[in-house]
């Protein structure tokens, strides 16, 4: 059995299960996950300091009552396409070192990439980016239909 884990992130879902629709009878098991950390804030503004620019406005972090949301969210958005899940969520210092901490060698962990434009290593966030390189198993990157 090979199970699938959609990491969603509430920015793009819906997208994300268009951009996956046409392989997801490959896998037999589904869990949509969503991961939440505190450091958001922190790294807005080291970014800021590096530009020279003034810090950023107070950000509210996702936390694990919002995690779980768009975890479930996620989940109904899987069985709209005919996929029964289960919804999970991870919390740590950093959403990408909580992703790839649970990840699991007989895991696939699905990614939405449509944030950026262009590709290679610069085309998906950090946290994404991170993960792509910690996993404990397979990623996949989708890119995301792009609205206009």
């Amino acid at each position: 059995m090979i199970t699938a884990a959609f990491c969603f992130d509430g920015v793009d879902d819906e997208g994300l299960i268009a951009a996956g629709k046409e392989f997801l009878c490959l896998f037999s098991g589904f869990e949509a996950w969503c991961a939440y950390g505190d450091d958001a804030q922190r790294l807005l503004g080291e970014v800021a300091e590096r530009h020279h620019a003034p810090p950023p406005p107070h950000h509210a972090n996702v936390d694990a009552e919002q995690a779980d949301a768009i975890a479930k969210r996620g989940v109904a958005l899987l069985a709209q396409a005919g996929i029964e899940a289960v919804a999970r969520i991870f919390g740590g210092s950093d959403p990408g070192h909580a992703i790839a901490a649970a990840s699991r060698p007989d895991y696939v962990l699905i990614l939405a990439a449509g944030h950026r434009e262009g590709s290679g290593p610069k085309s998906v966030g950090h946290v994404a980016r991170f993960v792509i390189d910690h996993a404990r198993g397979p990623v996949l990157v989708l890119r995301t239909v792009e609205k206009r």
